[in-house]
Parts: C-alpha cells; sequence; structure tokens
C-alpha cells in the first residue's frame, strides 16, 4: 500500500509496464489493478491509496483513523470467524474454503472484485472480441483491470502436483494468472515432470513410490476466461475450441491459489492435502518438444510464495531490464553473524538473518520448509550477493531505509526456461528497521513501539504472517497497516531522486 502511494504521490505509476505479485502483494496489487469502486461508489487512486503521509503526522489518533480503503478487507479482526462459519458452510467441500475466504474478508468492500460470477479479461475491447468468438458468454460478466493501470499483470501461483500425488522438488512449477491470459509459459528443462503417490499419512509415504504418474506442465498460456475446462482435441499452440469451465475462474480463485501459504504442510497428508488444497482442472499446451497429448486433470495449487517469494521469475522469462523489487522480510539481519570475516565465498545468507526474498535468486536455498522448493530459482552468481547484503546492512546500521541499486548479468535456468545472457537493472526496495523514519514519528507513536510485545505494533516492521493479533488469524489491525504502509513510503519518497533516475524521470 506504501509503495503504491510513493509511486502514486512521484507521479511514477503510469512508468510501470507490469506488475508481477505473490502471496499478501496479491491481496494489495488486485486490488489496485481493478477496483474502481468502493462500498458502492466510484473511487479514485488517491483516494484507494489514502493520502500522503509524514512520519511526524504519524500519533496514535492519526493511525485509528479509517485505513485507506485498498486495506479495508483486513483491519476488522474477524478473519477467524469467517474461517470458522465457511469451514461449516463448505464441509466436505473444504478446498473451496479459502477463495470464499478472499471474497467474504479481503475484497468485502468491493462488489464487482468479490463476485465469482465474472470471467476475468484484460480490457473491454478484449471481452467484446471474446463475446463476439463465444456468443454463449454474450450476457456474462467480466471484471476488467482499469485503464489507468500498468498493462500487464501476474498473479504467481505453484501449479504442485494432480489429486492423489505428490508435490516436490522437481515436479513443482509456477503459475502465472493474468486477466488475459493463464498458465506456465516454459516445460521444466524441456522434459516432462514425474509425481510419486502422496502418502495419507506422512509415516507411510514409502509405499507411495512405486506407481509414479509422469505429466506434462507448462508449454504456454491458455486465454484466463476459458481456464478450468477439459482439455481440446488440440493442445498446441494456435485458436483452438477448449471445454467450457463449469465456472467462471474468477479473481478470488486466483487470489486464493497466489495466496494460499499452508500448501505445502497440506502435503504431508493425502487427507489434508486433497481435501484443502486449492483445486482446478488443468492441462498443458503441446508442441514438437512434448507432443503427447494429456487430459485435464484436477490438480492442487499454492501460494506463489513456495517458489519464488517476489513474484520475480515471471518478468525475468519475460526478459525485463528494469525492476523494482520490493523484499519483505519477517526478521531483522543478524547483528551475531560474523560479518567481519565474512567473504564472497564463505558468505551464508540464511545465517546472515537475509530474506528469502532475495538469497533463493543468487542459488542458495535452505531446504528448510516443506514444500518450499526456492533451489530452482538462480539467476544470478553467488558472489554478487554478498555485497550487496553488506550495503543493507550498512544502510541498516545508518539508519536510513534501504534502496539500492544494481545491475546484474542473467544466468541461464533450464527449469524456468531462461536464456540468461542479458543484464537487468533493479531497485531494491528492502524490509528492515529505519532509525531515521522511527525517530521522527510522535512521541506517542515511538513510545508504543518502545513497549515491544506488549505495545500495539508487536514485531514491527517485522509482523507475523499467522496470528499477528489472535484469534484474529490473518488481519492486522489499522494502525499496523497504516504504521507500516507509512514506511513504505517514507522509503520511496526519501530516494526519490534516485527511484525517478531508474524509471527515466528527470
Amino acid at each position: 500500500m506504501g509503495v503504491y502511494r510513493a509511486l502514486h504521490e512521484l507521479q511514477l505509476i503510469p512508468r510501470l509496464d507490469a506488475i508481477s505479485s505473490v502471496s499478501g502483494g496479491t491481496w494489495c496489487s488486485s486490488i489496485f489493478m481493478f477496483a474502481r469502486s468502493f462500498k458502492g461508489r466510484s473511487i479514485s487512486t488517491e483516494e484507494l491509496l489514502g493520502p500522503g503521509t509524514k512520519p511526524s503526522e504519524l500519533s496514535m489518533e492519526f493511525l485509528r483513523r479509517d485505513v485507506a480503503p485498498i486495506a479495508s478487507g483486513i483491519v476488522h479482526c474477524d478473519s477467524d470467524k469467517i474461517i470458522v462459519e465457511l469451514l461449516a458452510k463448505f464441509k466436505g467441500r473444504e478446498w473451496e474454503v479459502w477463495s470464499h475466504v478472499m471474497s467474504a474478508w479481503l475484497l468485502r468492500d468491493f462488489d464487482e472484485l468479490k463476485s465469482f460470477d465474472a470471467y476475468m479479461a484484460s480490457s473491454e475491447e478484449s471481452v467484446e472480441k471474446i463475446r463476439a468468438n463465444n456468443p454463449e458468454l454474450k450476457e456474462s460478466l467480466f471484471l476488467t483491470p482499469r485503464s489507468d493501470r500498468p498493462g500487464t499483470f501476474i498473479m504467481v501461483g505453484t501449479l504442485r502436483a494432480p489429486l492423489g500425488k505428490l508435490a516436490s522438488l522437481e515436479n513443482v512449477v509456477l503459475f502465472q494468472m493474468s486477466p488475459d491470459y493463464t498458465g506456465n509459459p516454459f516445460y521444466p528443462e524441456d522434459q516432462q515432470v514425474v509425481y510419486d503417490g502422496l502418502p495419507i499419512c506422512p509415516c507411510d509415504a514409502c509405499c507411495y513410490t512405486c506407481s509414479p504418474l509422469s505429466r506434462t506442465v507448462g508449454g504456454g498460456f491458455v486465454e484466463t476466461f476459458a481456464f478450468g475446462g477439459l482439455a481440446p482435441s488440440t493442445q498446441e499452440e494456435g485458436l483452438t475450441e477448449v471445454g467450457k469451465p463449469e465456472k467462471p475462474f474468477a479473481l478470488p480463485y486466483a487470489v486464493a491459489i497466489s495466496s494460499w501459504a499452508p500448501a505445502n504442510y497440506m502435503e504431508l497428508s493425502r487427507v489434508t492435502a486433497d481435501h484443502l488444497n486449492q483445486r482446478q482442472n488443468y492441462w498443458p499446451i503441446t508442441s514438437p518438444i512434448l507432443p503427447e497429448k494429456q487430459k485435464a486433470l484436477e490438480y492442487q495449487f499454492g501460494d506463489g510464495g513456495l517458489q519464488d517469494v517476489q513474484g520475480f521469475l515471471p518478468l525475468i522469462q519475460r526478459q525485463a531490464k528494469k525492476l523494482l523489487l520490493i523484499a519483505n522480510n519477517s526478521h531483522a539481519l543478524n547483528s551475531s553473524y560474523d560479518w567481519a570475516n565474512a567473504t564472497a565465498a564463505t558468505f551464508d545468507p540464511i545465517a546472515a538473518g537475509v530474506t528469502d526474498c532475495v538469497y533463493p535468486f543468487f542459488g542458495f536455498s535452505s531446504g528448510a520448509c516443506q514444500g518450499a522448493v526456492y533451489s530452482h530459482d538462480q539467476v544470478f552468481a553467488k558472489e554478487l550477493l554478498f555485497p550487496l547484503a553488506q550495503e543493507i546492512r550498512e544502510l541498516v546500521a545508518q539508519g536510513k531505509p534501504v534502496l539500492i541499486y544494481r545491475k546484474f548479468r542473467v544466468l541461464p535456468n533450464a527449469w524456468f526456461g531462461i536464456t540468461g545472457g542479458w543484464e537487468v537493472e533493479f531497485l531494491l526496495l528492502y524490509l528492515e528497521k529505519a532509525e531515521h523514519f522511527e525517530q521522527q514519528l510522535p512521541d506517542d507513536t515511538r513510545a508504543e513501539l518502545a513497549k515491544g510485545n506488549k505495545g500495539a505494533f508487536l514485531g514491527y516492521p517485522f509482523y507475523q504472517t499467522l496470528e499477528e493479533n489472535a484469534p484474529d488469524i490473518t488481519g492486522l489491525t489499522t494502525p499496523q497497516v497504516s504504521l507500516l504502509a507509512a514506511q513504505a513510503e517514507y522509503s520511496l519518497k526519501e530516494n526519490a531522486a534516485l527511484l525517478k533516475q531508474f524509471l527515466g524521470v528527470y
């Protein structure tokens, strides 16, 4: 929210060509891209994002005022109640719960966005074309992005495994959902992937490796309005008729897939995976590389952050040349790490506390989290990370917000179909404690921060993904949202000259 607000204040939104997001980033970005109205009335960008702020204004009274509409759904402290109600409503179809949480909780104040009846398309012109080619959709509802937004929007999830099969490092791929097209553009290493059976419980996993299933995944996209139906007779690239989906692939489904972080834990057992993970029919695009036709199977889907914590790789697949990267974080850099004796060759970013929004792209992987598969993510040389981490640490020590410019050469990556060989420039906004920002806050807000875990800003600026405000499972309070957004806004505005130069505004 704060990033978008700063970009809007600096009149830089028109300089963006594409937005790619995962998880909570998709929560915010989907509303930013699509919302034309709020609680039934039209809304401008400034109203959606809230007015600009200065640190000196952020008293506790100010922070308790109504949150900006883009974040209105998450501050009601009621996600636990909504989840319980929906679990009862969808008993026996629990895989439907999270998408309906997205509708009833996150998108509650945006009538068009929360609807399950609307197909997605990229523009009104595209809708006209779809209806002309598909007369049966003449009266159907369509949701399109605002015309004053970037032309490309990618909500990133993971395509995990067919029902009853086990997702693993060697078969999970990114899944890209946009208003116009949905799918995966490349075959991982130009090969089929293999799925073992998913055990009923973790203790009998060894019993389910004798009947592997080989499948093609990726190869291209299908128009999003047609995603979810049966496979066509011809699956190669080109215009063809596909099976009509039973229901529209509506925005709440895409947002739910992109943010379903529990997918990795659900896969410990067939009972939880098949009943709780997001589901959609999926079939690949064939080609001379992998020509075998594949029927549609019901697949499990999960959070894009389980393979790419930033939504970064889809932009590299498109050979982007400039990227503004927003690196969230759950913890500070490790002050007890032996930074003085570390070198580019010996640096351990995980021990040093570098966020997993950054280190996987340099070839580091913790392997600590079941189902979070980062070991395929490398696109930059390993030795480049240590100098970057040192600069992050130096800026934090100086109390400054962390915004760093780099230009790196992209390495080939066969898993993601990345040929490599070009240079990419990026600005990295890295979430860390910013003393200069906090020192400018009013006395009462600084006093509240000083209370630590006993105050209103538990863990600030590193909020927990779950139960930051238990029993509320996924929500934050209005002061928590507004203060963190203000820090992000401040971080970009303090570096406005660098940001404008990067985006070609002089």
